[in-house]
């Protein structure tokens, strides 16, 4: 990753120095690999995660409706990766391994755009570290989100597309541009929206380097990737029916909409870059070099059509921007630091407070990390299940709520019994609201238990408390999803509890029949 200047040393001097330099620069990958991987392994998942995993394992691809239809590459890979790693915790965990080592491939690969972007490799490195570590990079490792997918065959698009435009023209150009539209393609597929990551470059691109590149030859390159992208996504909506747009213009997507305030739509942007967002600050006083102008339009470009669009901000919702977002803050931090170097005579001094800096950051990003979008706690749940299988040799398990708990616990224990008694008119009001059946027929009413009159019934709710600044004392709870909280021939009686209220509380109660 680094360069090494040989200039005036002895023959002798390069066979010792280039070999001592790949080792520091293969254990220095390997540390930030391991850190990052450390770090994003926090077994918490988001909502959808629970309903792409069930439609993937247990559905068939003919029975998708609107809001998967929006993500369908996404889940035919899920569909691949579970075919070869099967269910169960064990499955899960490689599935979401694959889907960390995807993020990580991400991150090499933009490594490479932004050594072609950048003036100097070091630059680009460091632009690449601070990318690893932003929290959205942290929170999306290690879940099955369609915007890890998106974000990898985004950015390749991207990749392929300015190696096309150096190539000028030829073979190995036309075979890059081709690529880039193809790549695009295939991640638009996986996440509809994932195009606004290529556009908005090319729009920077064109805005401060068209020049130099030659309008004629990016406007022809353009038109290329636009021609190969709407052919190939003709041939997926009429030849296979599937609308990947349709549920941008449903009624589905409106229902989806949770109308925030400003506050709330700025809270989710800042958790995008949390500690980081000073220092990109600081990069507006070197507004007057071009790749800053072209980092800010790549990143307002990226940032804005999710603004109009969407009405419910989330921080992955703002995966497009990650890439200019980084350059931003790395242009920032070179700022900061070339003012303290004219203060601070003492280079150490300088060196030891630029990590000292990094690692303050880094540890308060994850501490927002906290307020992303997480559900489901694994490693709480994986602990509900062994104190009931050490209390409980047959045993019955309800679960009330069927989007997010049914389609997880079905997913990661396989071989226990487990159903869902949230309330019908719960269940219709989600199916119209996400534009999907869930394909799942609950437990309707008491006599449906009287077929497990031979088993331990258990009913697994949970509860959740925020206890941080704005949001003390902000409790949501599923416990009265279910309809046998309200029946009045059954009493609930609670065995134990599991896990942390800031995080998610699972309480198991015995299901006794009077």
């Amino acid at each position: 990753m680094w360069r090494v200047k040989t200039k005036g040393m002895t023959t002798v001097q390069r066979t010792l120095s280039i070999p001592e330099m790949d080792v520091k620069n293969i254990a220095f990958t390997l540390f930030l690999i391991s850190f990052f991987l450390i770090l994003s392994y926090d077994r918490l998942h988001h909502w959808d995660e629970s309903f792409y995993l069930y439609k993937a394992a247990f559905v068939p691809v003919s029975e998708y409706g609107t809001f998967l239809t929006a993500k369908y590459g996404h889940l035919l890979l899920m569909k691949a990766i579970i075919s070869l790693t099967g269910t169960g915790l064990s499955g899960l965990f490689c599935l979401d391994l694959i889907y960390a080592l995807m993020m990580l491939f991400f991150v090499f690969v933009s490594f490479r755009l932004l050594n072609e972007l950048l003036d100097r490799e070091s630059d680009a490195t460091y632009t690449t570290i601070i990318l690893m570590f932003l929290p959205i990079t942290l929170y999306l490792s290690f879940k099955t989100l369609s915007e890890v997918p998106a974000l990898l065959l985004g950015t390749l698009s991207i990749l392929s597309f300015y190696l096309g435009l150096k190539e000028g023209y030829g073979c190995r150009a036309l075979f890059y541009i081709s690529s880039s539209g193809i790549l695009l393609f295939f991640a638009t597929v996986c996440r509809s929206d994932a195009s606004i990551m290529f556009f908005s470059f090319v729009l920077a691109l064109t805005a401060i380097y068209g020049r130099e590149f030659g309008l004629k030859k990016l406007f022809s390159s353009l038109a290329v990737v636009c021609i190969i992208f709407s052919i190939l996504l003709f041939v997926l909506i009429v030849l296979l029916d599937i609308d990947i747009f349709s549920y941008y213009f449903s009624d589905v997507h409106r229902a989806v909409m949770c109308y925030q305030n400003i506050f709330g739509r700025l809270f989710g942007i800042c958790l995008e870059g949390a500690l980081f967002y000073p220092l990109m600050l600081w990069s507006f006083l070197s507004y007057g070099e071009k790749r800053f102008k072209f980092a800010l339009i790549w990143f307002i470009s990226a940032s804005t059509p999710i603004w109009i669009v969407s009405n419910h901000i989330e921080a992955r919702f703002l995966y497009h921007n990650l890439l200019p977002f980084a350059i931003l803050i790395f242009i920032g931090s070179l700022k900061l630091f070339n003012v303290l170097g004219g203060a601070i005579a003492d280079k150490n001094v300088i060196k030891i407070g630029s990590i000292a800096v990094f690692i303050s950051i880094l540890a308060g990003n994850i501490f927002f990390m906290g307020f992303m979008e997480n559900e489901l706690d694994e490693s709480a749940y994986s602990r509900v299940f062994e104190k009931m299988d050490a209390l409980y040799d047959n045993k019955t398990i309800l679960t009330p709520y069927t989007f997010s708990d049914y389609s997880f616990l079905t997913f990661a224990f396989p071989d226990e019994q487990i159903f869902t008694v949230q309330k019908i008119e719960s269940i219709k009001e989600e199916e119209k609201r996400i534009g999907d059946n869930y394909g799942i027929e609950p437990l309707r009413d008491l006599e449906s238990l009287g077929q497990f009159n031979d088993t331990t019934i258990l009913y697994i709710s949970w509860r959740y408390q925020m206890d941080y600044l704005l949001f003390k004392n902000n409790e949501y709870s599923v416990y009265n999803y279910g309809w046998i909280t309200e029946e009045p021939g059954i009493e609930l009686e609670k065995i134990f509890e599991e896990g942390r209220v800031e995080k998610r509380l699972y309480e198991v109660y015995s299901v006794n029949i009077t």
